[in-house]
């Protein structure tokens, strides 16, 4: 493993921040958390992702792959299948991001109460 230097993300032209923005993108979010439960086929991640269009798991997949936080494993079974996981890179984030969810779904009826009571009108 190669000697850490801790960047700063807050520099958009720390290799931290393209890390930090990676992980945090809509989707890629999604997918590794996803992935917390082991290696995943294609058709898993879009179903457990709800609402990603085909176009954009793809994209994601690849991104994520380049980033090396997932690895992409193609089994030479009939019919050929591929499956996705986590690399050791992505588990260091996997725990803040479950924590990140859990909280956003344990506050779900406090952000929509919120939503609905505190909307702004456009025309004053």
């Amino acid at each position: 493993m190669q000697e850490s230097t801790r960047g700063n993300v807050r520099n958009p032209a720390c290799p931290g921040r393209q890390l930090f923005d990676l992980v945090t993108a809509r989707w890629a979010a999604l997918v590794l958390v996803d992935l917390i439960d082991g290696p995943q086929r294609w058709s898993e991640l879009r179903r457990r992702a709800g609402g990603v269009s085909d176009k954009m798991l793809a994209q994601t997949l690849r991104d994520l792959e380049a980033g090396g936080l997932i690895t992409r494993t193609v089994h030479t079974s009939r019919p050929p299948t591929v499956q996705y996981a986590l690399t050791d890179l992505a588990r260091g984030a996997t725990a803040a991001l479950q924590h990140l969810q859990n909280w956003a779904e344990e506050h779900t009826s406090d952000y929509d109460h919120y939503r609905r009571t505190h909307t702004i009108d456009p025309k004053p």
